[in-house]
């Protein structure tokens, strides 16, 4: 099986081998794509080692090599690809923003161990691995009929992501992977982290759709839950209502403070809709859920 490395590192943001196709994938072919995660850090080089602890983006760059794009050989437009995910490793540590309607956006660093991601002070959580970006080459690349940014919890390993090509080749990219990452991404991020992807590209049947279909083949999670309501206006009120609601229900259950109730919320929360139909009605509902795995240890993270 070919497997397609982050390293060696680009020498630098000038480096000319970036932006260059990364090589050429044949239809049934399964391999192995090394993605980066978030800004691309070297947390370890740069001593960032304690879960919660407030990362600068900008420390210790490593220009690693993305997730793409690669051609898929037979693919020409108008073709369906079928991307099958099979498996998604991720890395020993990734970041995550500490923000939300009452709080502030801080970039803070996320340990992986034994499947189980470590927040402060001693929360841990299962991983639940999924691909923020997938995509096809598009010539309209602020629209979703080629992928793209979807962050879709679906898109994990069990599912297959069928895109119609534009291009030829197709220009298969993917990354933005997140160890966890509630739906909705509530603050913009969800555990941001390195990982390599198992896939395998083939020829899609196709669909009478203009954007790309998500096939889901393998239940991956199944787990009771808390879950906080609200009514509003809008949606956005809504969700600020269940989330507050949310943080409430942390604090009472798991004897936590404010802080560090806001960030599970924030990083792992489910957002869901209930009414959603705004243009049937003056109102929207919403809900907040949170696993019942999410556990505290008494234990604050060791490296």
């Amino acid at each position: 099986m070919r497997r397609f490395n982050r390293t060696p590192h680009y020498s630098g943001p000038d480096d000319p081998a970036i932006g260059e196709v990364r090589g050429t994938l044949e239809l049934g072919e399964t391999v192995v794509i090394e993605t980066l995660g978030g800004a691309d850090n070297d947390y370890e080089a740069a001593g960032f080692l304690k879960a919660g602890q407030i990362i600068s983006g900008a420390s210790h760059r490593r220009y690693a090599r993305p997730g793409g794009p690669f051609l898929i050989d037979g693919i020409e437009p108008d073709d369906w690809v079928a991307i099958e995910i099979v498996d998604i490793q991720v890395g020993p540590y990734g970041f995550y923003r500490n923000g939300g309607p009452n709080w502030g956006n801080w970039r803070c660093l996320a340990p992986v161990r034994d499947g189980l991601v470590h927040f402060p002070p001693d929360f841990i959580v299962p991983i639940r691995p999924m691909i923020g970006v997938i995509q096809l080459a598009s010539w309209a690349p602020n629209a979703i009929d080629h992928g793209g940014n979807m962050d879709f919890n679906a898109i994990q390993p069990g599912s297959t992501v069928h895109i119609r090509a534009q291009k030829p080749g197709g220009e298969l990219s993917l990354g933005d992977v997140h160890a966890r990452m509630g739906d909705g991404e509530l603050t913009g991020a969800g555990v941001e982290i390195d990982a390599a992807i198992t896939l395998k590209v083939s020829r899609s049947p196709g669909f009478p759709c203009s954007a790309p279909v998500v096939e889901k083949t393998r239940v991956v999670e199944h787990a009771e839950e808390w879950l906080t309501s609200a009514r509003a206006e809008t949606w956005g009120e809504a969700l600020r209502h269940a989330w507050l609601e949310m943080v409430a229900l942390l604090i009472d259950r798991y004897d936590t403070t404010y802080e560090y109730a806001n960030m599970i919320v924030g990083t792992i929360g489910d957002a869901r809709p209930g009414f959603a139909t705004g243009y049937m009605g003056t109102y929207a509902t919403c809900q907040i859920a949170i696993t019942k795995e999410l556990r505290r240890t008494g234990e604050p993270f060791t490296p």
